[in-house]
């Protein structure tokens, strides 16, 4: 028997985006939007989802979902549905069915914990396109995109947090034969449940972040509402949102002195942007509303902030490739401050892709200088670093590389280019008047001095030794580490990170993941004498209780909030949860 929607899908899969197509009233609209949502992230039909990652468990969506499934699952005993919950990202996290067989069955389709259902995953389904859409929607049989999805009706609604936001969607499921209208009712009724428990559920000052939020939600301005540890933004205001902006946005407010001002007006560097926030100080803790403008004519805006985030490249300028790059270019700094990050970065920017090779200067080892002329000679970049190890001696056959090079160059016999790192303190006489002569092309500082570096370098690390993308770093986490000063410096910062990846079984890390003097990393703005001891007594506090925040407070001999006032002013609240 032939299937009018099922052919009406294929319909669509051979014309494409492009090509002349009509469902014939066959295929609601809804459907088809999302067929073509499907084709455009090139799901494949053919085969059930294949993404999975381990899921938060005991995210705040869980622990308000969880009492509700429970008793759902128990009244809808013997009726073939099961209950899923998906979060925002489309991965189930809850499964509740009371029948082996329908279980079974589940398994074989991937509709368990931890699969991805999103609708960019494996098209059209009732978790992930409910997020998309918005709405409660209801996917019958071959509406599914995903044949192996197609013997399924589901019902699934969106999950809103008291701001508006989706955290994720509920869903009920079971054979298609036995799919009822009904479902789509229960899985509203079911939707609002979660949504009253999470409401209820909520601390006082996420609910006055979202009553703040609200004023400005449906505003076309470019708008955040902030504390340390939430954001919400509006859609205009969504591409200036990240962990880094967050994080970096929060220095910056926290920081000024609020005093002097009620508003803060600051232009970001590199950016055509300016930010101007106010502070709310009304309900249990004080929070910030932050407006995005493009940048006026007006010159008397205080430089401050580089967003790390997506706004940052919109207009910055860049080197423009094929730009002619220094025959010889050196970048100055501390060692561990990410000079060699910086040359790369230098070379990448004047258009330079070809093959670059790397020396490092070792007291130990004798640096091959005739080897790394004759790579120039041939065409090949040579990065050559640390040049504080070059000895008075070999300062001579440095000299002579840099010079032979500089001429060949300029007499268009080379098209290379030679890249040096260095320290000028650290590097004898002699190095350090070559240093002079050739001018350094950049300067990289220490990472206790330029905190703003640390959440792209942190993005970089992350790329390097999680390339699945399976950890995200939550807010409160990256604050503590943009904190902490980091006396080794980049490659104390690797090696935490890559360890952090190791260690952290759920998908987020947070701040209390982090190495203990991480976490109590003190705030960057100046705290006074007392500011200090006190922060230090409680430290000590802490640590002699075991954590615990009550009997810390009896130890300190003061009250237990007025202990969680002074841990969240001077920056010792770990206090995080993750959506």
């Amino acid at each position: 028997m032939s299937d009018p929607v099922r052919e009406a899908r294929e319909q669509l899969i051979r014309v494409g985006l492009t090509g002349p197509y009509g469902a014939n009233d066959v295929v609601p609209d809804l459907i088809v939007r999302s067929w073509r949502r499907s084709l455009s992230n090139a799901v494949v039909s053919t085969a059930p989802p294949q993404r999975y990652q381990d899921v938060d468990t005991d995210s705040l969506l869980c622990r308000a979902a969880v009492p509700v499934l429970d008793r759902w699952q128990h009244q809808l005993a013997d009726t073939e549905t099961t209950l899923f919950l998906s979060d925002r990202g489309g991965s189930i996290v809850a499964r509740r069915t009371s029948d082996s067989k329908e279980r079974r069955r589940l398994d074989g389709v991937h509709a368990a914990e931890g699969f991805d259902y999103s609708e960019d995953a494996i098209g059209t389904n009732g978790l992930g396109t409910s997020m998309v859409e918005r709405r409660p929607v209801f996917v019958k049989g071959s509406q599914h995109y995903s044949d192996a999805l197609a013997v399924n009706a589901c019902a699934a609604a969106p999950v809103y947090s008291p701001s508006g936001l989706v955290l994720g969607s509920v869903a009920l499921a079971g054979p298609s034969e036995a799919a009822n209208p009904i479902m789509l009712s229960l899985t509203r009724e079911i939707s609002q449940q979660i949504e009253e428990r999470f409401r209820a559920s909520s601390r006082p000052e996420d609910l006055a972040l979202a009553m703040s939020f609200m004023r400005f939600s449906s505003s076309r301005r470019p708008t955040v509402v902030m504390d340390h540890e939430s954001i919400l933004a509006n859609t205009p205001g969504l591409p200036y949102v990240s962990v880094a902006s967050h994080v970096m946005l929060w220095e910056l407010l926290n920081s000024y002195d609020w005093s002097s001002s009620s508003t803060l007006r600051r232009e970001l560097e590199g950016t055509p942007l300016e930010v101007t926030a106010r502070r709310v100080v009304d309900g249990p803790r004080e929070h910030y509303v932050v407006h995005f403008s493009e940048l006026n004519d007006a010159s008397d805006r205080q430089p401050g902030l580089a967003l790390p985030a997506r706004a940052q490249g919109m207009g910055t300028e860049a080197t423009a490739p094929g730009r002619q790059a220094a025959a010889v270019q050196l970048v100055d700094g501390p060692r561990g401050s990410g000079r060699s990050t910086a040359a790369r970065e230098l070379r990448t920017k004047q258009g330079r892709s070809g093959p670059l090779e790397v020396a490092v200067v070792s007291a130990e080892d004798a640096t091959p200088w005739t080897a790394i002329d004759r790579l120039l000679a041939g065409g090949t970049d040579v990065l050559l670093r640390r040049l504080e190890e070059i000895t008075e001696v070999d300062a001579v056959h440095l000299a002579t590389l840099v010079e032979g090079h500089r001429k060949a160059r300029t007499a268009g016999q080379r098209a290379s280019s030679l890249l040096l790192t260095s320290s000028r303190d650290q590097a004898v006489t002699a190095v350090q008047a070559l240093i002079d002569t050739i001018g350094p092309a950049q300067h990289t500082e220490a990472l206790a001095l330029t905190p703003e570096r640390i959440p792209g370098l942190v993005k970089a690390i992350l790329n390097v030794v999680d390339p699945e993308s399976r950890h995200t770093i939550s807010p409160a986490a990256l604050q503590s580490m943009v904190q902490w000063n980091w006396p080794g410096d980049i490659a104390e910062l690797a090696d935490t990170v890559s360890g952090l990846v190791s260690q952290v079984t759920g998908s987020v890390i947070e701040r209390r993941h982090l190495p203990k003097h991480v976490q109590q990393a003190p705030p960057r703005r100046h705290m006074n004498l007392i500011e200090t001891a006190e922060r230090g007594a409680i430290i000590r506090a802490l640590d002699a209780a075991g954590g615990n925040k009550s009997e810390a407070a009896a130890l300190l001999g003061i009250g237990r909030n007025t202990l969680y006032r002074k841990l969240r002013h001077l920056g010792l609240d770990a206090g995080e949860g993750s959506i």
